[in-house]
């Protein structure tokens, strides 16, 4: 949901009194999901497929992170190369073009630029304007069936059996993403923590639901200031 789409029906423009969205008869909905299993969901999707198409926008934040953790995934002539050959970085064919970046990497790197603004993982807090809006209907990914069930009859609209037509099946369960956090550092988890912070507490989410063996985290304020200093949000 882009930002020039997210109102593909309504001209703003158009309405004499906008304010009208913001009434108590405008059913305003929502549906959310944990940030982190969130966030492993994109990277499972947009970074470590080697499906998408090349030069696209997520092959080139794959091919870019496999450039900045170079040490990790590239010999030391092939590193040589690109620092001789700087138009290497926009070829298809490019030794980063088949390297799959780990997790971690992806998370160190979007922590630190710009992409933290891309739609699948920029919090709902500020995507989804969730203050300004103030939607009186929350459903959940986690309990989508349901949620989308109490939705449809509330509207007095036809209900679809939605289990069986496996809508909002991912193919990865709740323990497969968990354990992607796993090899994470206290550093990285702490600064996913306040990221997401409003997302946490708006949504009533709690971290330690993705944390593995009754893993405890100690976050501290340089933390917080670590994400302030180049929030782009």
């Amino acid at each position: 949901m882009y930002g020039k789409n997210i109102f593909p029906f309504i001209r703003l423009r158009t309405l004499s009194d906008p304010s009208i969205l913001f009434s108590s008869e405008y059913l305003r909905v929502i549906l959310v999901r944990h940030p982190f299993e969130r966030l492993a969901s994109a990277y499972v999707d947009k970074i470590s497929s080697l499906n998408n198409q090349p030069l696209s926008t997520y092959d080139n934040i794959r091919r870019a992170i496999c450039r900045k953790y170079s040490l990790f995934y590239l010999t030391h002539a092939q590193r040589v190369s690109y620092n001789i050959h700087k138009g290497l970085t926009k070829k298809k064919d490019e030794p980063c073009q088949k390297i799959v970046p780990t997790f971690e990497h992806f998370i160190e790197y979007f922590l630190s630029d710009s992409i933290r603004g891309d739609v699948h993982w920029k919090p709902y807090s500020s995507l989804c304007h969730v203050c300004t809006l103030k939607y009186n209907f929350i459903g959940k990914f986690e309990t989508i069936e349901e949620d989308l069930s109490r939705l449809t009859t509330y509207l007095g609209l036809e209900s679809k059996d939605w289990i069986n037509e496996n809508y909002f099946k991912s193919g990865k369960t709740r323990e497969y993403y968990k354990s992607m956090f796993s090899n994470l550092s206290q550093e990285l988890i702490c600064c996913l923590k306040y990221f997401y912070k409003n997302d946490f507490e708006l949504f009533n989410y709690r971290i330690e639901d993705y944390l593995t063996n009754n893993k405890t985290i100690q976050c501290s304020p340089k933390h917080l200031r670590k994400i302030l200093k180049t929030k782009h949000l």
